[in-house]
C-alpha cells in the first residue's frame, strides 16, 4: 500500500473510533461507597435498607412526611455550560399488591428530581412491586429516564426530594451522562474520516510533481 493510502486509511480508522465515551458524572450512584458524596437533609437513610437496592446492598430512601418536597438529597456535579445530559434511576416504593395484582397497600407517596434550576420529573404515588406479605421485603425497582436536561453552568446541582407516609421510598444506580442525542453516531464519524482522507489525497495529488522526460 502506497505511503498516502496508508495515513489516509489510518485517519479514517482513528476518526472512526473517536466516539466519545458518555461516563456517568454522579459519584456514588449506587450508594456502595457511602464517602460523603451525597448531602443528606433529616429523613434521609443511605445503606442497607433490606430493600430498595436495585445492585448491591445499599440504596438512598427517604421516609420523610413532608409536608411534600422538604427533604432533600443533592450533590454537585461538573458538568459542561450548554451541553445537554440524560438521568436515570432505579425507584422502589413500599407497599404490598396480592397475587391478582391489585393494591393491598398503597401508601401516599411523591419524588422530586431536580436538575440545577429546572424540575427533571416529579411522580406522585408510585406503585410499590412488592408481591410478598411483608412490607420489609421489598420488590423489583424501576427504572425511569429523563433525557436531554440541560446544563447552564459549570456545576449542577442534582436534587432529589421526596416523602412517603409512612414508610420509604428509595433510589438506586443513578447516572447522568452525555446525552444521547449529543453523541455523534459512528456512521457520521465514518464518513467524517473518508472526507478527511480524501481531502489528504486531493491536495497530494496537487502538490506531487509532474513527471516526464528530461
Amino acid at each position: 500500500m502506497k505511503p498516502v493510502m496508508r495515513l489516509a486509511a489510518a485517519v479514517l480508522l482513528a476518526v472512526a473510533a473517536a466516539a466519545p465515551a458518555s461516563a456517568n458524572i454522579v459519584r456514588d450512584g449506587s450508594f456502595e461507597l457511602n464517602d460523603g458524596t451525597w448531602q443528606l437533609t433529616e429523613g434521609w437513610f443511605l445503606g442497607d435498607a433490606g430493600r430498595g437496592a436495585h445492585s448491591g446492598v445499599n440504596s438512598l430512601s427517604t421516609g420523610c412526611f413532608g409536608p411534600e418536597f422538604s427533604c432533600f438529597a443533592t450533590q454537585a456535579l461538573p458538568t459542561t455550560t450548554g451541553q445537554r445530559y440524560d438521568l436515570s434511576f432505579w425507584l422502589y416504593a413500599d407497599g404490598l399488591i396480592g397475587p391478582d395484582g391489585s393494591p393491598i397497600f398503597q401508601f401516599d407517596n411523591g419524588i422530586r428530581v431536580m436538575f440545577g434550576d429546572a424540575i427533571a420529573t416529579t411522580i406522585y404515588n408510585f406503585p410499590t412491586t412488592n408481591t410478598s406479605t411483608d412490607i420489609s421485603t421489598g420488590g423489583p425497582s424501576t427504572q425511569i429516564i429523563i433525557r436531554n436536561l440541560l446544563a447552564t453552568s459549570a456545576s449542577t446541582i442534582l436534587q432529589l426530594s421526596g416523602y412517603h407516609d409512612p414508610s420509604g421510598i428509595f433510589f438506586d444506580d443513578i447516572s447522568v451522562e452525555l446525552a444521547v442525542s449529543q453523541i455523534p453516531e459512528p456512521g457520521a464519524l465514518s464518513l467524517f474520516g473518508m472526507a478527511l482522507g480524501c481531502l489528504g489525497l486531493s491536495r497530494w495529488g496537487r502538490a506531487r510533481p509532474a513527471c516526464g522526460p528530461v
